[in-house]
């Protein structure tokens, strides 16, 4: 079909580039999923299509307009994202696997904290209890008071008495021990946030979102206990079952070798229409980029040697092929042949003997869209002697 001419076969180079790019756009989204980074890196996406229709348009105002924008945008989303891009570049920076400030927590730690928690919701006490893991989270947290004590049941309820000053904040424990109290922690910015969930659970999100932190929230108007982990809310009902899940949350090996059937589940089923529009957005920017790509390659193409005199013969110490670097598209130029291109010598009118000659861009004819960058070597040796009496006889 004349359309598949137009359409570049992709290489087994151009298959990995695609998955680790579809790779890459998915978790994009899935970090900034329902964030206002999401919405204005969409809004990008849209002017980045609208400044390249008018520049394929040749719209120059336009075209104008938007370059000067472009530079302004990246200085502002610089210093409007600053959090995002660290939390991303943190996120797949290696140092990141290879520090780990967890360690083994007592079974006993864990049970004793499941227990408060829903002894805190039986008095309709709020409460909002931070689990540190590998994460340091104190750069998002304000305000509070720094203390080294024991999670002892008495001093947490006493912590979050109505009548105590900091009972509004956040506790932090780490390895065991409570480091702070009263914390104010960042808000989520999610707007999809059910209306039942006050200031402590879009607390425990906001926090979640940018830290590994495991967040305990215990709602004092309905005596719920929500545990909060990556922008995940979860409910309770027992505190045995939610001591198992912190144990494995905080207590357990840190990595872990999925089996093959959940390693295949969590690649390609979950979520798979995300995923599937991810490689299909990919795919086309690399089909409509693929398309417009210039390349080079190199030939070597044969010297056809023509209008040889009749009493004359090419000798064996000719030049008889050169080196070509030609440019051109990748659809055009990628099913190019060294057998393909032949280089003309017009040979009219030479006398016998060694002749330098100058091979040019019409000595070779090309199919178009596809120019010459270099010739190697430019000038040839062509050497013509007469034919003797035993090749004119033949």
């Amino acid at each position: 079909m004349p359309l598949l001419k137009f359409i570049p076969a992709p290489t087994w180079r151009d298959l990995i580039d695609i998955l680790f790019l579809t790779l890459v756009t998915y978790q994009l989204y899935v970090w900034f999923k329902e964030t206002r980074a999401l919405r204005v890196i969409i809004g990008l996406v849209v002017l980045g299509g609208i400044y390249s229709v008018a520049k394929s348009w040749h719209l120059f105002l336009t075209t104008w307009v938007f370059q000067i924008l472009w530079q302004v945008l990246i200085i502002l989303l610089l210093i409007l994202f600053q959090s995002e891009i660290r939390q991303v570049l943190e996120k797949v920076s290696p140092l990141r696997y290879l520090r780990s400030r967890r360690r083994a927590i007592r079974n006993s730690f864990v049970n004793d904290l499941s227990h408060i928690v829903f002894d805190l919701a039986a008095e309709n006490t709020g409460a909002l209890i931070v689990l540190t893991r590998d994460d340091n989270p104190s750069e998002f947290m304000h305000g509070g008071q720094t203390i080294m004590a024991l999670p002892d049941p008495a001093l947490i309820k006493s912590i979050f008495n109505r009548n105590a000053p900091a009972h509004d904040g956040a506790v932090v424990v780490s390895q065991d021990r409570i480091s702070h109290m009263g914390c104010i922690l960042p808000l989520s910015e999610k707007e999809d946030v059910p209306e039942q969930y006050g200031t402590r659970h879009r607390a425990a999100l906001g926090l979640s979102e940018v830290t590994d932190a495991v967040c305990l929230v215990v709602s004092e108007e309905r005596s719920e206990v929500s545990t909060v982990v990556g922008g995940q809310i979860t409910s309770w009902e027992e505190p045995d079952a939610l001591a198992e899940k912190l144990s494995e949350w905080i207590g357990g090996p840190e990595i872990r070798v999925p089996a093959l059937k959940q390693f295949f589940k969590d690649a390609f089923i979950q979520n798979w229409k995300t995923k599937l529009a991810a490689l299909v957005l990919v795919t086309i920017a690399w089909l409509i980029l693929a398309i417009q790509q210039q390349i080079k390659i190199n030939i070597t193409a044969l010297i056809r040697y023509d209008n040889l005199p009749t009493e004359l013969i090419v000798d064996e110490g000719s030049t008889s092929a050169v080196g070509l670097i030609l440019a051109g598209r990748r659809n055009s130029i990628g099913e190019l042949k060294d057998q393909d291109i032949h280089v003309l010598v017009d040979l009219n009118q030479l006398p016998a003997g060694e002749h330098l000659m100058k091979i040019s861009g019409k000595n070779v004819d090309l199919p178009m869209g596809i120019k010459i960058d270099r010739i190697i070597p430019q000038n040839i040796t062509v050497n013509l002697k007469p034919l003797t009496a035993d090749q004119v006889s033949e």
